[in-house]
């Protein structure tokens, strides 16, 4: 896609007259909805370090905080309740969802396909190794605001096919404030925060910010225990013409892992636990600095960051050996961006140009071992071709290099009418050295240009309509590089090594949608989108133990997102919202599966773990209480049926659609609050994610197969939590 002379130039060319725009965002703590609220009328620049223009052609949603349980499943908790998400489990551990939004995943499982990018103050958290996001090392006791960009930008760059998630955190104001936290529910959960803040020296002075966090619990599966540790801290200083802060973040978890049961076990027992002692344990460590100065007649803002990330992930296999890998992701760059506001032909304008670039080193180790720390048999490691007696079978380092240049305007033609045209040019290098047959090294350069195009229509405050057209794009990442060869299947995670390149993944999206607030107390959104995708990287499967990556040719999303609210008398409100969300395939292409003569995939098959239609109605209501505050809240969400993973042709049976019910109640007063939280209210009995696999343990209580290669394929299913209450008490003054 070009972008016309003109609309380039004006993108690069212009003189400036106009004053600096100050940024006025900011989350609305007085609706107690767990929905999102479209944002409000106001003009700032769009940028992941300051925040989103409510001018820019896309579906943007400021998202609610309040009533979000606290904890190391906040983030997921926050995402969950926005119109047109869905959510599935493949780990088994209610820290490690999995997220699907617009048919794209956004995800901490190694090995999915992400399409979504999160920034923490205009920080990329993605990890370098496969892109992927790990929510339990999200520190939401800091965030104070949350933003979700729909659809592809050049602003927020690759990997931002379905979005961009943006995330900002608290900074110190006023006196010295402290607040204690201590939440307890079933299944050993117990939780404690000490959050603490203030300003040293009045306006102008310095500011702090501190929150720790510790948790643990058994899980109400076997073996699926959680231990998480953050500590999260802010100072800065805040002047007229400039703002600076620096971020520093640790944390170190450690978190055990069920995945899915054969369904004839589910039958049984669902809090079985198919190979216990499965577990993921990331000690992460961030430092970031970000700032904003006036210069000229326009305002500079930036950040610097450098990221640590090193992980276990061990995992029990059937049959032997299993997999101990330790993974050692280091990250560090910077961003600068330059907004000024211009008048070009009489028409007033807003201009950003920006650029960035990081280095990422990541370091992987995988061993096949009896148990954590004791090597395989020396026949099997034999057979897999790993180094005996140390049970080492991968030692690969990757270096990527992250570039980026872009260029956005918004030109307000009348109050009413403005057009955003946006251009970024992406450069990614990944080298990959095998350090134990180092003839298996190699590197992969990609190029890529991406426009977007769009206008939006704000006749009166209380709507706003868009149109849209725009690109994006995601490099392969190092994993999916490191087994792409499909006459060599990686016996994961043991076989590493540069392989055919994969192309980059490829989007062209259109859409639309209409923001209404008829009356004061009434919202309606609207919004649709169609995402042709190329060269679409999928992981198959040919075997239970093995795999590579592949590109297809053609996919597509398509979808419209309905959803508003309602204020009623009493202080009541309602919200819902419904979705339609269609991730096909458009290319026919042979996929493997441990299903027997699973047939090619044909154009219009659905994608797994993708539900179609998914829906959320909720009841709230605020009123004041002798000296304190009353809220509650009860959300109902659903979600259709979806075809397992394996079943990519859908052949087979649908796992069922489910709904949950969850309960909200706190009482707010002057120097504390009391909050419940009830999840799956009525206890229902579901499963969210499904696999067609070899069972090859056997039946419950009978014999184990002779030969695994003979043992009977099943569909594995991730049972849903039961109910689960949790109770949170604060103390603040």
């Amino acid at each position: 896609m070009r972008l016309p002379g003109f609309v380039f130039c004006l993108i690069v060319c212009g003189s400036a007259v106009s004053a600096q725009q100050r940024d006025t965002t900011r989350s609305d703590s007085t609706k107690r909805t767990p929905t999102a609220r479209r944002l409000d009328a106001v003009v700032v620049t769009d940028s992941r370090v300051t925040g989103i223009d409510r001018r820019v052609p896309a579906q943007l949603d400021d998202i609610k905080l309040d009533n979000v349980a606290a904890g190391p499943g906040a983030a997921y908790e926050m995402l969950r309740r926005l119109p047109g998400l869905s959510l599935f489990d493949d780990q088994g551990s209610r820290h490690q969802p999995e997220l699907d939004l617009r048919g794209f995943i956004v995800s901490p499982v190694v090995g999915q396909p992400q399409g979504v990018s999160v920034f923490l103050d205009g920080v990329r958290i993605n990890e370098p190794d496969a892109q992927q996001v790990n929510f339990d090392l999200i520190p939401m006791d800091a965030v104070n605001r949350a933003e979700l960009v729909r659809g592809p930008s050049a602003i927020f760059g690759k990997n931002s096919l379905a979005g961009s998630l943006l995330l900002f955190t608290s900074r110190g104001v006023g006196g010295a404030q402290t607040s204690v936290d201590v939440d307890g529910g079933p299944y050993g959960y117990r939780s404690a925060l000490v959050k603490a803040s203030g300003q040293v020296g009045g306006v102008g002075g310095v500011d702090g910010m501190m929150t720790a966090r510790v948790s643990d619990e058994h899980g109400w599966r076997d073996a699926t225990g959680a231990r998480t540790q953050m500590l999260f801290g802010n100072v800065g200083r805040t002047r007229d013409s400039s703002d600076v802060a620096l971020t520093v973040m640790y944390a170190n978890n450690k978190l055990f892992e069920a995945g899915s049961l054969p369904e004839s076990y589910l039958d049984v027992n669902r809090r079985i636990n198919y190979t216990p002692g499965d577990f993921f344990q990331p000690e992460m460590l961030h430092l970031a600095l970000r700032g904003r100065r006036t210069v000229g007649d326009g305002q500079l803002s930036g950040n610097l960051f450098a990221r640590q990330n090193d992980y276990e992930q061990y995992n029990g296999n059937i049959p032997p050996p299993n997999s101990d890998g330790f993974v050692r992701n280091r990250s560090a760059g910077g961003l600068a961006e330059w907004t000024r506001l211009a008048t070009i032909g009489g028409v007033s304008s807003t201009l950003t140009f920006g650029g960035e670039y990081n280095r990422a080193n990541v370091g992987y180790r995988f061993l096949a071992v009896e148990s954590p720390g004791v090597p395989a048999d020396d026949d099997d490691l034999a057979d897999l071709g790993c180094a005996v007696p140390s049970g080492l079978c991968t030692d690969v380092r990757t270096d990527e290099d992250n570039a980026a240049l872009y260029a956005q305007a918004s030109i307000s033609f009348t109050p009413s009418v403005s057009l955003t045209v946006a251009l970024r040019g992406d450069f990614v290098r990944t080298s990959i050295a095998d350090r134990i047959t180092p003839d298996h090294g190699g590197t992969n350069t990609y190029w890529r240009a991406s426009p977007k195009v769009g206008l939006t229509y704000t006749p009166t405050d209380a709507m706003r309509a868009y149109v849209a057209i725009s690109t994006g794009f995601r490099a392969p990442a190092a994993l999916e590089l490191s087994c792409a060869d499909a006459s060599a299947p990686c016996s994961l995670p043991f076989a590493l090594g540069a392989d055919p390149p994969l192309e980059p993944v490829k989007v062209l999206d259109y859409e639309a949608g209409v923001d209404f607030t008829p009356t004061a107390k009434t919202t309606v959104s609207i919004a649709t989108f169609l995402s042709r995708v190329d060269d679409d990287i999928l992981f198959v499967q040919p075997t239970a133990t093995s795999g590579f990556f592949q590109n297809v040719p053609h996919t597509r999303r398509a979808g419209v997102d309905l959803s508003g609210s309602l204020d009623l008398r009493g202080g009541f409100r309602t919200s819902g919202s419904y979705s339609y969300v269609a991730a096909t395939y458009r290319s026919t292409v042979q996929l493997a599966s441990a299903l027997d003569d699973e047939p090619a995939t044909t154009p219009g098959n659905r994608f797994p773990t993708s539900p179609v239609q998914r829906a959320m109605a909720g009841v709230d209501f605020t009123r004041s209480i002798a000296r304190g505050v009353l809220d509650a809240a009860v959300e109902v969400r659903g979600v259709s049926g979806q075809y397992l993973r394996g079943d990519e042709a859908n052949t087979q049976a649908q796992l069922p659609g489910y709904s949950v019910t969850d309960v909200h109640v706190s009482g707010r007063f002057a120097h504390g609050t009391v909050r419940a939280y009830i999840t799956n209210l009525f206890d229902r009995q579901y499963a969210s994610f499904g696999v067609y696999a070899q069972n090859a343990k056997g039946p419950i209580g009978g014999p184990t197969p002779a030969d695994p290669d003979d043992a009977p394929i099943e569909r594995f299913l991730t049972p849903g939590q039961p109910r689960l209450f949790t109770l949170s008490v604060s103390i603040h003054r």
